[in-house]
């Protein structure tokens, strides 16, 4: 590389640079290795405020030279530089995990702290198209269930090299007469990534030259995807936030097509910190069906009526409660029908076995008197019955069973079932019947303070009347398989939107109104 091709090279990196962070300082993370040097070096053609960070794994006996030698580079530069030493290894060990992500995961938690320290506004990494290849060859070998590769920017992370080459980044560092360092540990092909980089790309290039540039622009196509596709597979993640652990409902993710299901489960795996693996993927996508199974790390995969747990092996989640205990054999359950056997409320609430065992109770003797979060029931659970009475008033009429309550700060402001049949009017939904009455009676022509209950999930048009009249909540009961708004038509809500809520006595009101309907003459 020519004088005039590393100044070419060095604007290019200035404009890119901007384009990704517009403005403030900046952490670059730099190991000594080529890559990162070649970063260092092209950020001294910018005016941006850099912090040199260092993170000594002490994989290998020469590691603190090589903070050493970093500090001095950073010192020659003009560059504050901060470094930490943490016996990788060591925490691996520890933690029973994989040597080569505890390494990731540390660094980047060190580089996190830097940041933050220096407030800055990106952390550069110094990833090439040749990382990039490896990558995505490397996902695809392991069976992946995320999208390919390392994306530009995530968050503050930020890999401003990833379109240019290792050996351009090397001709740059000797037309800048700039030494660095070799880590011995990148030739072990124990490792699976350094046996990819020596082993294979070698034949591959030979064969086909274009490998790391094919490889490379097949995970920006991937990426272009994930950021088209990914919110909308988000959306069918409905959390079931009545429950202490991890919940989602079911009926959305079945009723979406495949890619977009699977897409969501990833999702999941994510937010439960494992690894997206596919076959974990298919795993819950059968779990979904009622399969149970079991995570890694323990996770308990359990599905109860419309709802999928995901139970954590140590339960930790229920608040304080004072005076509680949890459950014991032979419990007995104070209800105005008498006494019940409290695994029998329990079931009768669709919790999972491993629920039933940690649920707090407060209780004299072996007779409860409260259970968290069930008993006494909560004014959700009021107005949804009083719309499930709304709902067997529209059976008796004829009408399809459903109702709907209008609730603000506590006070019923409005009641209604379908009646269709009754008004001769399609339009004579059980939601919209109640939202008129709710506003007539506040002189209003929204009402954004008020939670809607209703025994089965709104049409898209009930779902329009409820944002236009700026609801704060919506509360179902059950899946509109035919019609719903979120779960057929994947529509968004700008609302809180929460369905379960008696789920078992709504589905089978409509299930006997429906069959009542087949066997008519």
């Amino acid at each position: 590389m020519e004088l005039e091709e590393a100044s070419q090279l060095e604007a290019q990196f200035a404009t890119h640079l901007t384009r990704m962070v517009p403005e403030g300082s900046l952490v670059a993370a730099v190991s000594g290795g080529g890559d990162s040097v070649a970063l260092l070096l092209l950020l001294t053609s910018t005016p941006r405020k850099v912090v040199v960070a260092h993170l000594d794994h002490s994989l290998r006996p020469e590691s603190g030279q090589d903070a050493l030698w970093v500090k001095a580079l950073a010192e020659r530069l003009g560059y504050p530089f901060e470094s930490e030493k943490l016996d990788v290894a060591k925490i691996a060990a520890e933690r029973g995990g994989n040597l080569e992500a505890t390494a990731r995961e540390l660094r980047y938690g060190f580089l996190a702290k830097v940041a933050k320290k220096h407030q800055a506004q990106a952390i550069l990494t110094a990833h090439t198209e040749d990382d990039q290849a490896e990558t995505v060859l490397l996902q695809l070998l392991q069976g992946t269930g995320r999208g390919l590769g390392m994306r530009p920017k995530r968050g503050k992370v930020v890999r401003p090299l990833l379109e240019l080459s290792r050996s351009t980044l090397r001709a740059y560092l000797r037309c800048k007469q700039q030494d660095w360092l070799e880590d011995i540990s990148n030739a072990d092909t124990s490792l699976d990534r350094n046996f990819l980089r020596h082993e294979i790309f070698p034949r591959l290039k030979a064969r086909f030259p274009q490998t790391q540039t094919a490889l490379a622009r097949f995970a920006a196509i991937s990426q272009l995807d994930d950021e088209a596709l990914d919110p909308l597979a988000e959306q069918l993640l409905l959390r079931d936030r009545r429950w202490p652990c991890p919940a989602y409902r079911v009926a959305p993710l079945l009723q979406a097509p495949t890619g977009l299901r699977r897409r969501a489960l990833r999702q999941i795996l994510e937010h439960l910190r494992l690894r997206p693996e596919m076959g974990w993927v298919v795993q819950l996508e059968r779990a979904l069906h009622g399969e149970a199974f079991t995570l890694p790390e323990g996770w308990q995969v359990r599905r109860r009526d419309g709802t999928l747990f995901l139970i954590p092996p140590v339960i930790d989640t229920f608040p304080p409660w004072r005076g509680s205990r949890l459950p014991l054999p032979g419990d007995l359950i104070d209800l105005p029908k008498g006494l019940v056997r409290l695994v029998d409320f329990f079931t009768e609430h669709s919790l999972p076995p491993e629920l039933k065992q940690n649920w707090p109770v407060r209780a004299v003797g072996n007779v409860v008197r409260e259970v968290w979060n069930l008993w006494p029931e909560s004014e959700d659970l009021e107005h949804m019955r009083s719309a499930l009475e709304q709902a067997r008033l529209a059976q008796q009429a004829g009408e399809v069973p459903i109702g709907a309550v209008v609730v603000w700060d506590g006070e019923v402001l409005a009641e209604a079932h379908n009646q269709v049949e009754q008004q001769c009017d399609a339009t004579a939904h059980a939601e919209l019947l109640a939202l008129q009455q709710a506003l007539h009676k506040r002189h209003s022509k929204v009402l954004p303070g008020a939670t809607v209950y209703v025994t089965l999930e709104p049409c898209p048009m009930c779902f329009g009347a409820l944002m236009e009249a700026q609801v704060r909540r919506v509360v179902y009961a059950v899946e509109n398989l035919k019609a719903g708004a979120v779960t057929v038509h994947r529509m968004k809500p700008p609302f809180e939107w929460e369905g379960g809520w008696l789920e078992r006595e709504s589905a089978k009101l409509l299930r006997d109104f429906f069959s009542q309907k087949r066997v008519q003459p």
